[in-house]
């Protein structure tokens, strides 16, 4: 009978080659999974909505209940005059340190003009938009504070 057929031995590294990259192939898989799940969740962490309870008067009705209501995350949406909401300008500093220490109330100075910063300036200059000379008129009060 004829002679006997050997297999050659190359067929059994390129069964390996095959078996590494399909590992190779699953570790990428793998790794991009836990990266997107770690990039969502870092960016849900930033723009995580506050829960606050519910104190808002509505008709003359107050809303005792604890429901919660979502407060979405500041986006500064401008950087110029005039201050408002929404404006991230260094300026804004001015008139938060303005509000903080003439009127002692506590906003925190970002620069950011958010919900403290408009709901202060509302309460204690009664206005919510502000001009150069206003800002200009602040710092120097805050230098003759200083004095």
């Amino acid at each position: 009978m004829g002679a006997a057929i050997k297999k050659s031995k190359g067929t059994k590294s390129s069964e390996g080659d095959g078996k590494i990259w399909i590992g190779i192939g699953f570790t990428a898989l793998l790794l991009g999974g836990v990266g997107y799940y770690w990039y969502y969740k870092k960016r849900k962490k930033k723009e995580t909505e506050l829960f606050l309870s519910s104190g808002d008067t509505t008709n003359g009705v107050v809303d005792t209940a604890d429901t919660p209501v979502k407060v979405k995350r500041f986006r500064c949406v401008s950087s110029a005059y005039p201050l408002e909401y929404g404006t991230c300008h260094r300026d804004v500093k001015v008139l938060q340190s303005y509000i903080t220490k003439i009127h002692k109330d506590n906003i925190g100075i970002d620069g950011m003009y958010g919900n403290k910063t408009n709901k202060a300036a509302k309460k204690y200059l009664q206005k919510t938009s502000f001009a150069k000379q206003d800002i200009n008129g602040m710092r120097t009060a805050l230098k003759t504070i200083k004095r």
